[in-house]
């Protein structure tokens, strides 16, 4: 065998391989000058792969983050429901709060009349002249002495004596509201110069007679006058209405009116020509209706658009009174010649339940749906709901036995719980629609 094909080395039997040249030995170095490394680069060491475990910490680092990353997400979304719900329960019970300081201050000042006329009477009964002695009659017969009846009829507990005047007086206390005036304004803000204390003084000192006690501010912008005691604010304006007037057209700014502070109603009038104006309304329902006051412009019911194609349509007017109120409702109104119909506002929106079929959006006046149990879901009212079984008195309420169910949303919660989803969506619902009128 030739040399060339001998072996396994490098070109061993590959006849086109080149020769195998051995290296020449070095021989071994004889100086210093022999120990030194040559200038020359040597051949670089091959590279060596980096392991795959930091392609699999890098994944694994990525779907870490990328899980961090919606668990942030779905916080900050319950984070944005929480401060909604918030912000919705921060205005009910600022709402609540209001109500509940007005009627505080509503119940001290009836307080303090009731005091006041217990005052009265009291000093009443004490100046009040002792009864004249009765008549004696010099020719009466002798007294006989007592029957057995009479001595029985003595001997019997006598009956409390009814307190009269206690009586007439508690009926004529007068509310807050009996003895308010109100002074409205064109809506613009007061001035910040402008002092209760030289209001109530200048009305006085015109009608020299110290009836105005208090000064109070609405939050849009009138001023309300409460009279002293028990005189009532239809007694003051009746007798010095032209003096008050002229008083607060130079204390008061913007001052476009003066009325007694009563209650208003608002009713639907239907059939009006949509040609109609607001100002030909009114004049003609105060001209021709006697007793009927409209505090506030009419207004339409509807929206311009469902009016185009029509030729009538029904107004919103606004009447001072209650007895006015229920005469418009019971008799109509007269206006161009002829009696309309008038039909009672019924105010609600969207978080308005009905007592009824427990839905929301609608009045129960209105309401088309059947009597549904606020308890257990069933057709039948929440008052009469019992338990199924027998051994259970429990009725109106639930009880251990009873299986709750929401005809709204299917949960097991009561129709009326303001934590039902469908309750929060309609308060919501409300919330926004109020915020669009503002």
């Amino acid at each position: 065998m030739p040399p060339r094909a001998r072996g396994r080395g490098r070109g061993g039997g590959n006849p086109l391989a080149q020769p195998f040249q051995p290296t020449p030995q070095q021989e071994p170095p004889t100086s210093p000058d022999d120990l030194q490394m040559d200038d020359h680069p040597h051949t670089p060491l091959p590279a060596t792969r980096a392991p795959e475990s930091s392609d699999e910490e890098e994944y694994n680092t990525m779907a870490t983050l990328s899980t961090m990353q919606e668990d942030l997400n779905t916080m900050l979304q319950k984070y944005a429901t929480l401060r909604d719900m918030f912000k919705a329960m921060e205005q009910h019970l600022l709402i609540v709060q209001q109500r509940h300081i007005e009627d505080i201050k509503e119940m001290k000042d009836q307080i303090a009349t009731l005091a006041t006329q217990v005052l009265q009477l009291q000093s009443q009964n004490q100046n009040a002249p002792p009864p004249p002695p009765a008549p004696t009659n010099p020719t009466s017969k002798p007294l006989l002495p007592p029957t057995w009846a009479q001595r029985a009829a003595r001997s019997l507990p006598a009956k409390p004596p009814t307190n009269l005047p206690n009586k007439e007086s508690t009926s004529s206390v007068l509310t807050k509201r009996d003895r308010t005036i109100v002074i409205e304004r064109d809506g613009t803000p007061l001035p910040d110069t402008t002092n209760p204390l030289t209001i109530r003084n200048s009305i006085n000192t015109a009608i020299k007679k110290p009836l105005i006690a208090t000064i109070e501010f609405t939050t849009n912008h009138h001023v309300l006058l409460l009279t002293k005691d028990n005189t009532p604010a239809s007694s003051v304006l009746k007798n010095h209405r032209s003096v008050i007037e002229e008083t607060i057209r130079a204390t008061i700014p913007a001052a476009i009116g003066l009325r007694k502070d009563e209650i208003w109603n608002k009713v639907i009038l239907h059939g009006i020509p949509t040609t109609t104006t607001f100002t030909t309304v009114q004049t003609e329902v105060e001209e021709f209706n006697p007793g009927i006051h409209l505090p506030r412009p009419p207004r339409w019911l509807t929206t311009e658009t469902q009016r185009q194609d029509k030729a009538a349509s029904a107004m919103v007017l606004t009447i001072a009174g209650k007895d006015s109120t229920d005469k418009a409702l019971s008799r109509g109104l007269s206006l161009f010649g002829r009696r309309f119909k008038v039909q009672r506002y019924l105010s609600f929106g969207p978080d308005t339940q009905c007592t009824k079929c427990l839905a929301f959006g609608h009045h129960p006046s209105q309401c088309t749906g059947n009597t549904t149990c606020s308890i257990c879901a069933r057709e039948h009212p929440a008052h009469s709901h019992t338990c199924s079984r027998t051994d259970c008195p429990t009725k109106g309420k639930p009880c251990l036995h009873t299986t709750i169910i929401c005809s709204n949303c299917g949960d097991d919660h009561q129709a009326t719980s303001k934590e039902c989803p469908t309750y929060l969506r309609a308060n919501q619902a409300a919330i926004e629609r109020r915020n669009r009128a503002t």
